[in-house]
């Protein structure tokens, strides 16, 4: 077990063994510095996860070190002790970045000082999780995590590198799978609001009266149901990003209004005729060709112009086939569990590029989860593929003992693989139909067909 760090700085030799000695005692690693300059040369050498020392001290004193050590790392807990302390004082040091401000003698409030000492440590340990998320994130959402080297997908980089500087609205086109969420969240973190929120709000699973609620929020009372005030998505995403998935869902009542907000970056919520003002960036994201909406009057031409300043469309997964290898190895690495990396044999690779591939990149990671469960070994076959891939072909593929009796097994493949997916989101439908790439009503029919249902929970 890894013990935390803590360095201790006084120019009293008494105070700083008796301040370093209670320290070590609760179990913590101690440095110890007698005055600032020589603190300083211990944090550049070393790992610190919190900074205790004397206010006054000669040369470097406590708010200077305090100071220094911001501009090493600004996420250091530093806290300042005295004797001599003022309100004053406390008052400064806190707004300069001080964890806390304590007067010595310790040992005088000691329960006092170490629970301080725990919640800096706990506040260092928060920071560096945020961090690690932060980094994550940016990983996850960079250009060379995108997978796709087809030139269609390249021209999206390249939209993507430009509009991102920007505040352009972004219209995000493709079919069902294709990936336009990931390509908003990939705009977002490579935009200069990347440290602010990213709300996303579904179009297209909310009623009219929902729809305006959670776009907009509701005062208390506002309808029945409204308990309490609520803030809209627009609110949260404040100084950062709102993906309207499935804009092509809104109703057109609802799109003037819509198209009002985005131009005045204001709104009043359900139930308040007072004006929020918002500075929020718009993403869209859309399955239909709003084009064709517009000229059915579906979709209103203004709000349609006003959304799609940027438009990216992404392309099918049938059109960019050269992509599948890259995808493939992606998901077997992303999905791996055992020790011994799971491959797949170059006949089954080809077979998975000749199929048309409906629920494009979705279905292509359903299906790659699905043999990495069902494989024998490590090493994915075309024995190992889906059934339904082979629905389009004269024959299905043969096994040792002879023919497949190919609709059996799509049924009792399609019976395990949902099974599952119901075990892994513990029953949950909602979230199974999301795992599978397919709806809820879909997913009913088919546990209905193979009497699938919930155990029996225990009393």
């Amino acid at each position: 077990m890894i013990h935390p760090t803590i360095l201790v700085v006084d120019d009293d030799p008494n105070a700083l063994f008796g301040t370093a000695q209670v320290l070590i005692d609760e179990g913590y690693q101690v440095a110890q510095a007698e005055n600032g300059q020589k603190a300083l040369e211990k944090l550049r050498a070393d790992s610190v996860d919190v900074v205790i020392t004397d206010e006054r001290m000669p040369g470097l004193n406590g708010m200077g070190l305090l100071l220094e050590i911001k501009k090493i790392d600004d996420q250091i807990p530093v806290i300042l002790l005295t004797a001599y302390g003022s309100v004053q004082m406390a008052v400064d040091a806190v707004k300069q970045g001080a964890f806390y401000f304590f007067e010595k003698p310790v040992l005088n409030n000691l329960e006092q000082f170490l629970v301080i000492i725990r919640q800096a440590l706990k506040t260092r340990e928060m920071e560096r999780e945020l961090d690690s998320l932060r980094r994550e994130v940016s990983e996850k959402y960079s250009f060379p995590n995108m997978i796709g080297s087809h030139p269609k997908m390249h021209e999206i980089y390249e939209i993507i590198g430009r509009v991102a500087r920007t505040d352009k609205t972004v219209l995000i086109q493709g079919e069902s799978g294709t990936g336009k969420d990931i390509i908003a969240k990939t705009i977002h973190y490579n935009s200069q609001r990347k440290e602010k929120p990213l709300v996303t709000v579904n179009c297209g699973a909310l009623t009219d009266t929902l729809l305006t609620s959670e776009l907009f929020g509701h005062t208390r009372g506002a309808f029945t149901g409204a308990h309490k005030d609520k803030a809209g998505r627009f609110q949260m995403a404040d100084g950062g990003t709102l993906v309207l998935d499935e804009i092509g869902e809104v109703p057109l009542h609802l799109q003037k209004i819509l198209l009002k907000v985005i131009e005045d970056k204001e709104f009043e919520r359900v139930g308040d005729s007072r004006p929020v003002k918002v500075n929020v960036r718009i993403l869209s994201t859309t399955n239909r060709d709003l084009k064709e909406e517009v000229q059915r009057g579906n979709f209103r031409e203004d709000l349609y112009y006003r959304l799609s300043i940027v438009p990216v469309t992404i392309p099918p997964l049938r059109d960019r086939i050269s992509d599948i290898p890259l995808l493939v190895h992606h998901f077997l690495k992303r999905f791996q569990e055992g020790i011994t990396p799971v491959r797949i044999e170059p006949e089954a690779l080809e077979h998975l590029k000749s199929h048309s591939w409906s629920g494009n990149v979705r279905e292509l990671m359903n299906v790659i989860q699905q043999m990495m469960v069902f494989c024998h070994g490590n090493a994915i076959t075309v024995q190992d593929l889906p059934p339904h891939l082979f629905s389009g072909e004269k024959s299905a593929p043969k096994e040792k003992e002879g023919k497949i009796e190919l609709e059996k097994m799509v049924s009792d493949l399609e019976k395990k693989w949902i099974h599952s997916k119901l075990k892994e989101s513990d029953w949950n439908q909602e979230k199974t139909a999301k795992l599978l790439g397919i709806t809820r009503k879909m997913l009913t029919n088919r546990m209905a067909k193979y009497h699938l249902r919930p155990p029996k929970r225990k009393v």
